[in-house]
């Protein structure tokens, strides 16, 4: 009876799961110490300069936030060298999901993305009445541009491409891109979910923002949730032209990003080298676990950002319970229909050392039980 005043398609939706709480696994387990290897946060955390920022901005929290977030816009702009005009702010790059699926998607309009990916497109696309359209990646977990063009029809709205993509951590070819941008209908908008672009280290990669620069129907979306360690307070915003943005502005929220969180994301993109470290240290010791997980006869897929992808080759489900009683968490993909896969986000070196010791410890045990 209930569901009769639901709004049409809110029962379609799945909500999305996020990584088990450590709080909630430390209260059911009696653990002292958890360690979280499943959300891709940043285990060395924000800037320190960040920090001193945001503990300074509580004492004006009783002050409403300036809505328009124009200082950090500002900032933004001149990192990248374009307007203001061309940035909207939101709380977390999944709000800014949530924003351009209210500007743009109307009822019966598709919406094309690859599987597995980030969920909250399918999510939102269903929430305002569209049809989802999921073209499998290729075999590599690589997006599948050219099935992405076969697939586009006259009711196309909106393509998304998880760059790097989540789960699997892989990019496309960048000269691909610029193919694919240049084939796709003008009626047509293609947003780039960008959140893990800091971590590519490829050689004259192409981002979002150079191509919004460049005038494609383009909008590029970025996070201060995992490079810059705020994940936490919540900062994301997309760049575009300002006639792909206009919808935008008129759906937000006046008050979508608090006062502490725009003052730790101004004082992160001040500090240059504590992000350089940072990034450092991060394909360090991906490089070390990558290596440490083959070593195990697993299958590890090259990832362009701060986690792996990795096969298994059993129960991930079961694996994930018996880490966690070791207190590990990592995320099985059973979500994304990938039973036998993993993401597990690059951790600090002991954070590692306890996962690789962990997994050492539960292949033994499985080994003397056969």
């Amino acid at each position: 009876m209930m569901k009769k005043l639901w709004r049409d398609g809110v029962s379609h939706l799945t909500p999305y799961v996020p990584g088990k709480p450590i709080e909630e696994v430390k209260r059911e387990l009696g653990l002292d110490e958890v360690i979280r290897l499943a959300s891709n946060e940043n285990p060395m955390g924000p800037s320190p300069k960040a920090l001193e920022s945001m503990a300074a901005a509580v004492k004006d929290c009783w002050l409403y936030p300036e809505p328009s977030c124009l200082e950090l816009r500002e900032k933004l702009a001149e990192r990248y060298e374009l307007s203001a005009e061309k940035i909207i702010v939101g709380n977390g790059a999944d709000h800014i999901i949530t924003l351009i699926g209210n500007a743009y998607i109307n009822p019966g309009d598709e919406v094309i993305y690859c599987h597995p990916t980030f969920s909250s497109y399918r999510e939102i696309t269903l929430l305002m009445g569209g049809k989802p359209i999921e073209i499998p990646t290729r075999n590599d977990f690589v997006t599948d541009l050219k099935g992405i063009l076969h697939s586009i029809t006259n009711k196309t709205k909106l393509i998304f491409i998880c760059n790097p993509n989540n789960p699997t951590g892989t990019i496309v070819d960048t000269e691909e891109l610029v193919s694919f941008l240049n084939q796709v209908p003008e009626s047509v908008l293609v947003v780039l979910d960008e959140a893990y672009a800091e971590y590519i280290s490829v050689g004259h990669y192409r981002t979002g923002i150079e191509f919004v620069k460049e005038g494609y129907p383009v909008i590029s979306i970025r996070t201060f949730s995992k490079y810059f360690g705020l994940a936490g307070v919540r900062v994301g915003y997309a760049v575009a032209a300002e006639k792909y943005l206009k919808p935008l502005q008129a759906v937000k929220q006046t008050f979508s990003v608090n006062r502490i969180a725009m003052a730790g994301a101004l004082a992160a993109l001040d500090d240059i080298n504590y992000g350089e470290r940072m990034l450092l240290e991060v394909n360090k010791e991906k490089e070390r676990l990558t290596e440490q997980l083959l070593s195990f006869g697993l299958d590890v897929t090259d990832s362009h950002a701060n986690f792996l992808f990795v096969n298994m080759k059993r129960d991930t489900s079961e694996l994930f319970t018996k880490l966690m009683h070791k207190g590990v968490l990592i995320r099985p993909c059973g979500p994304w229909k990938l039973d036998t896969y993993a993401r597990i986000t690059i951790g600090t070196i002991q954070q590692n050392d306890t996962l690789i010791n962990a997994l050492k410890e539960i292949q033994e045990a499985t080994i003397s039980i056969k």
